[in-house]
C-alpha cells in the first residue's frame, strides 16, 4: 500500500533526476556507438554554379581562394519568400550606404536557398538583378540540408575577408554588424588570422523568461546546462544567428562541421574552442520573430536530432584528442 501513496516533492525531484541521468547515459552510449569520425562534404553538380543576373551559369568560388571582398554575408533561407525581402532591404540599404561612405569597402550577400518549396529563389534573384551578381548571389541547394548545412555551403562559396552569418528573418538589427566587428577587432592580434565574434541575446534573458511558459523556460535552462556541461563553457548565447568570422576561422571550423541542422552553432563554437580560436560575445538588438518551423519536441524526430547533436559532439571530442585529426587539419587546412 505504501507504494501507492503519492511521492513528496523532494522524492519526486530525486526520481526525476535519476531518470534524467539514466536518459543522458543512454543517449551518450548511443552517441558513442554511432559517432562518425569526419564529415562528408558533398556538393551536387547543380550546386557548383550560381545563376548571374544575366542568366548565365557561373562557377561558385571557393573559400580556399584568396579573398576578393571585405565582407561576405551568408543568409540561409528555407521557405522565406515572405520574410526575406525585409531582411534584404535592411541589409543592402546599410551595405550600400557604407560603401558610399567608404569606397574601399566591398561586400557580397549570398542567399542560400535550402531546398525551399516556395518562391525563395525567385525573390532573392530580384535583388541579384537589381544590385548585380557581384554583390548578390543566390545558391540554390538541390535538397534541404538544414540551417547548418546551408550556412556551410554559403561560407565555403564566399569571397570575403570576413564572413557574417545572418538569419533571413531579420531578427537582429543589421547595423549591429558594427558591434560584432568591434568585438572581432578587440580580439587582435588574431592567432593564425583566426577569430570569431558572436552576437548575443543573453542580456535580454530576463525579459524573454517573463514571456515564456514554465515548460519552455525549463527546456531552455536544460539546453543551456547541457551545452555548458558538454561543449561550450564561456559563451552564454550559442544560438544567436549573427556571427562574424575571419576567413581562416571560417575555413577551419566549417570544413569539419558535422551537425547540419538545429544547434550546429554549438558544434561550430566547440570546434573553435578546441582550435584555440579567440571568441568574443557581443550584445546585439534582437526582436523575436514568429518562427515558420521549429524542431519537433514531439516523437522520434526531435529525439533523433538531439541524439545526432550529442553523437557528433562526442565524435568531436575523440577527433580532437587524436593525432590523426591534428595531422588532417595541418595538411588539408580543415
Amino acid at each position: 500500500m505504501a507504494l501507492l501513496l503519492p511521492l513528496s516533492l523532494p522524492q519526486l525531484g530525486a526520481v526525476l533526476a535519476v531518470l534524467a541521468a539514466l536518459l543522458l547515459l543512454l543517449v551518450c552510449m548511443i552517441a558513442h556507438i554511432t559517432a562518425v569520425k569526419m564529415p562528408t562534404l558533398h556538393r551536387h553538380a547543380e550546386e557548383k554554379f550560381f545563376v548571374s543576373a544575366e542568366g548565365r551559369k557561373e562557377p561558385v568560388p571557393s573559400i580556399h581562394d584568396p579573398p576578393t571582398k571585405e565582407l561576405s554575408v551568408v543568409v540561409p533561407s528555407y521557405n522565406e519568400e515572405d520574410r526575406l525581402p525585409l531582411m534584404m532591404d535592411e541589409a543592402l540599404d546599410y551595405l550600400e550606404k557604407r560603401q558610399k561612405r567608404d569606397p574601399s569597402f566591398t561586400y557580397e550577400v549570398i542567399v542560400v536557398d535550402d531546398g525551399s518549396k516556395d518562391q525563395t529563389t525567385e525573390v532573392a534573384m530580384k535583388y541579384c538583378e537589381k544590385y548585380g551578381s557581384d554583390k548578390v548571389r543566390v545558391l540554390s541547394l538541390v535538397k534541404n540540408r538544414g540551417k547548418g548545412g546551408a550556412v556551410r555551403m554559403g561560407v565555403l562559396s564566399s569571397r570575403g575577408k570576413k564572413i557574417l552569418m545572418a538569419d533571413a528573418d531579420g531578427a537582429t538589427k543589421f547595423a549591429d554588424i558594427e558591434k560584432v566587428e568591434e568585438g572581432l577587432k578587440n580580439l587582435q592580434p588574431w592567432p593564425n588570422q583566426m577569430a570569431i565574434s558572436c552576437g548575443s541575446r543573453a542580456h535580454m534573458e530576463k525579459d524573454s523568461i517573463a514571456k515564456r511558459s514554465y515548460f519552455r523556460t525549463l527546456l531552455m535552462y536544460g539546453f543551456h546546462f547541457l551545452v555548458w556541461f558538454l561543449c561550450v563553457k564561456k559563451i552564454r548565447d550559442t544560438q544567436c544567428g549573427f556571427k562574424l568570422l575571419t576567413r581562416e576561422a571560417a575555413l577551419r571550423t566549417f570544413s569539419t562541421l558535422h551537425v547540419e541542422r538545429w544547434a550546429f552553432d554549438v558544434e561550430l563554437l566547440y570546434i573553435a574552442q578546441h582550435l584555440r580560436i579567440p571568441i568574443a560575445e557581443v550584445a546585439v538588438n534582437w526582436t523575436e520573430i514568429e518562427a515558420k518551423s521549429v524542431m519537433s519536441c514531439d516523437g522520434d524526430k526531435g529525439c533523433r536530432q538531439a541524439e545526432n547533436i550529442l553523437s557528433q559532439l562526442h565524435c568531436r571530442r575523440e577527433c580532437f584528442l587524436s593525432v590523426q585529426f591534428q595531422v588532417y587539419c595541418i595538411y588539408y587546412k580543415c
